[in-house]
């Protein structure tokens, strides 16, 4: 089993932050800095016809809100670091998929109204159309939600229904394809089952 530090809970205050680093180097740079041209994919028919709807923005962004919750709320301390690391070898694992297979989502033309509008202009400038195979936004989410499985069961079920909510929102705005959000999800599963091999190395 691989071996590496454990942090405690006092020290999530510094740790957390890191993570937050490491989205903006294995997340941002692929998805602006492209070694091959981004390519199309297979998009069912009935996605063709989901709406554009611009407050799902919301529920899209509060993913960020999701994670920061679930690393403040899991208690036991194995299992917030198998998440954590978890999440940041996924996160390198997704770079490569992106930087050897990059994928694009045909965004549309929309008109920017209100906050919601203004929310997603923001959104388009920040966040290119790459980086769309295996959604990141429905695999950190899940992955993050998993960690209450054994912890604390209300709040698996209550992640679990916003996760879901989550990923609706990737299809409403316009952000992924369905096959996209299949494997974020599966992604997910793959890279909790990648953390129970993790053990604690005291230093």
């Amino acid at each position: 089993m691989l071996k590496i530090p454990f942090f405690s809970n006092k020290q999530k205050i510094w740790v957390g932050p890191l993570g937050i680093v490491a989205f903006m180097v294995f997340y941002m740079i692929p998805n602006h800095v492209h070694i091959f041209e981004p390519s199309l994919m297979y998009m069912f028919d009935f996605e063709k016809r989901v709406p554009f709807i611009d407050w799902t923005v919301w529920i899209y962004m509060s993913d960020y809100l999701y994670i920061g919750l679930v690393f403040f709320l899991l208690r036991e301390r194995y299992n917030m670091n198998r998440i954590y690391y978890s999440q940041i070898m996924m996160l390198i694992f997704s770079m490569f998929i992106f930087m050897l297979y990059p994928t694009m989502f045909p965004r549309p033309e929309v008109e920017y109204h209100g906050f919601s509008g203004q929310l997603v202009a923001l959104l388009h400038s920040l966040d290119s159309p790459c980086n769309a195979f295996p959604s990141i936004h429905v695999s950190m989410t899940f992955l993050a939600g998993f960690g209450f499985i054994k912890e604390r069961k209300v709040l698996f079920s209550i992640f679990m229904l916003w996760a879901v909510l989550i990923s609706i929102s990737t299809l409403t705005l316009k952000q992924h394809y369905l096959l996209d959000v299949l494997a974020g999800f599966v992604m997910a599963i793959l890279f909790y089952w990648v953390g129970s091999r993790i053990r604690d190395r005291r230093i």
